[in-house]
C-alpha cells in the first residue's frame, strides 16, 4: 500500500468542464448536437510525455463532481479509483481527501479490503450510474448497496502514468455506451444506446465498416470478464477472410506490446475501433 497527502485541487488541475466537452462535440461534422446522447472527448496530453505514456488513451472525467484525468483501460475490468485522493463519504459516494477529514486507509492488495463506494460518472457530457456485476462476482455475491467501483492504490498508486490521476475507466464504465477510440483525431466517442444494442441517435462521422464478434474471456477466477477477438497466430487482424483469425487474445488499452494482450500499437494501427458490448461487436470504422 502506498500513502500519500493530497490537495482538492490535485483532482481539479486537468479536466475539462462538461460544457467545453459539449462545444467540441457540436463542432466536430457528423456529430449531432445532443449532448444527452453523444460525446466527443479528446485525449489528454501533457508536454514530455514518456514512450509509455505516449501508448495510452487518457481523458478528464468527473467522478461525483470530483474532476480528474483517467486512462482508458479495457483490460481492467472493474472501476478503479485512487484511494490517496477519495475516500468513501458517509453517503456511500466518494469526498476528497484533505487532511481535515482523513479517514483510515486500510486498503490492502486484495480487493476484500478495498474501499467501496456507488458513484456517479460524467465523461463529457454524458452522465452515467456504472453498474458492475463483476463486483457482486468479486464480494462473493453480495452487494446490498449497490456498489460500483473500488478504491485502492493499484498500478503502483496510479502513478504508472500520468500521476496524478484519479483512476482506470474499463469495460464496466463503458457498457451501456458504443465506445469508439479514434487514434486518427485522438478523441474517445461515446453513444448511448438501447437496451438491445443500437445507437439512440444518428452519428454519421463513423460508420461501421466492419465488425467481428467481440469475446468475453474470463481470465482469473473472480468472475472477471474481458474483451477479446479473435486474430491469426501473428497477431494481425484479417479482415478479408475472417477463417484465418482462429485464436482469441484480449485487449487492452492500457498494455503496450502486443503479446498475450492486444494493445498498443495494435489497436491504434488499427486507426478508429469501437465497442459494443451489448450486441458484443468490435467495430472498425470509415
Amino acid at each position: 500500500m502506498i500513502a500519500g497527502a493530497c490537495t482538492p485541487s490535485a483532482t481539479t488541475q486537468v479536466a475539462a468542464t462538461p460544457a467545453t466537452q459539449q462545444t467540441v462535440a457540436s463542432q466536430i461534422p457528423g456529430i449531432p448536437n445532443r449532448p444527452d446522447l453523444v460525446t466527443a472527448v479528446p485525449f489528454y496530453w501533457k508536454p514530455n510525455e514518456t514512450d509509455e505514456e505516449q501508448t495510452k488513451v487518457v481523458i478528464p472525467a468527473e467522478v461525483d463532481g470530483h474532476h480528474g484525468i483517467f486512462i482508458v483501460d479495457i483490460g481492467a475490468p472493474p472501476f478503479f479509483l485512487n484511494r490517496t485522493f477519495l475516500q468513501p463519504s458517509p453517503t456511500g459516494g466518494t469526498d476528497t481527501v484533505t487532511d481535515a477529514n482523513r479517514i483510515p486507509d486500510t486498503a490492502g492488495e486484495r480487493p476484500r479490503t478495498w474501499d467501496k463506494v456507488r458513484v456517479m460518472v460524467r465523461i463529457g457530457t454524458l452522465l452515467d450510474t456504472v453498474t458492475d456485476q463483476v463486483m457482486t462476482r468479486l464480494m462473493k455475491g453480495s452487494n446490498p448497496h449497490h456498489f460500483n467501483a473500488f478504491l485502492n492504490h493499484y498500478w503502483g498508486n496510479f502513478g504508472w502514468n500520468f500521476s496524478p490521476r484519479l483512476g482506470n475507466i474499463g469495460p464496466s464504465v463503458l457498457e451501456p455506451f458504443e465506445t469508439i477510440i479514434d487514434y486518427t483525431h485522438r478523441r474517445v466517442v461515446l453513444i448511448r444506446l438501447d437496451s438491445a444494442g443500437h445507437r439512440l441517435v444518428a452519428v454519421p462521422a463513423y460508420k461501421p465498416i466492419w465488425s467481428t464478434p467481440l469475446v468475453d474471456v474470463e481470465r482469473y477466477q473472480d468472475g472477471q470478464q474481458f474483451w477479446g477477438i479473435a486474430v491469426r497466430p501473428d497477431n494481425t487482424l484479417d479482415t478479408l477472410n475472417v477463417a484465418e483469425n482462429t485464436q482469441t487474445k484480449v485487449m487492452d488499452t492500457g498494455a503496450p506490446g502486443d503479446g498475450e494482450l492486444l494493445g498498443y500499437p495494435f489497436l491504434s494501427h488499427l486507426g478508429v475501433v469501437g465497442f459494443n458490448h451489448r450486441t458484443h461487436q468490435f467495430i472498425l470504422y470509415r
